[in-house]
């Protein structure tokens, strides 16, 4: 079962599994979600019931910020995965644009055990020619560029290349 305002946005979302049939919940998903007048997700929040016995064995939630554009700014999640009430795993991913709207840059970053430790972190870069056309991406972590286009002095398209690895072993 869902809920939804009046923009069409999913407030809130119910799933109950019986599995064998005999009228009992065996299992429980359900999920709400907050938005901004803009119709932006601001927040989520997942809960699983594995096992149907009515406590939460699995909640994650996940917050959301934008810029004046409603180019997403951030993004910052955590989860509870074995249903203690301790964060098992945290993670963010953050969101620089130009002032055109174009996107300069990303970055992820998780902590896998929430030891306060970050176990992955990916950063990628975006440059762009004039009047916003892209030009290329590079990422960090297995450093890679994955795109690249080639234009002329008239800005014309010549040639196009997508996942180029390559190692780095020194900045």
């Amino acid at each position: 079962m869902n809920t939804y305002d009046l923009r069409g946005n999913r407030l809130t979302g119910v799933s109950e599994v019986d599995d064998n049939g005999d009228g009992t919940v065996d299992s429980r998903y359900s999920n709400t979600n907050t938005y901004d007048q803009q119709g932006n997700q601001l927040t989520g929040v997942s809960e699983y019931d594995t096992n149907g016995d009515g406590i939460i064995d699995y909640r994650s939630s996940t917050t959301y910020t934008y810029d004046r554009r409603d180019n997403i700014l951030s993004i910052f999640s955590e989860s509870d995965n074995d249903g203690n009430g301790t964060i098992d795993f945290r993670s963010s991913e953050t969101y620089t644009y130009d002032q055109k709207g174009n996107q300069l840059s990303s970055l992820s970053e998780s902590d896998n055990n929430a030891d306060g430790i970050i176990d992955y972190r990916q950063e990628t870069v975006f440059e762009y020619l004039g009047e916003g056309q892209y030009a290329m991406g590079v990422s960090t972590g297995d450093v890679e560029v994955f795109a690249e286009d080639s234009f002329d002095s008239q800005v014309n398209q010549l040639s196009e290349q997508f996942d180029l690895p390559f190692t780095v072993s020194e900045f």
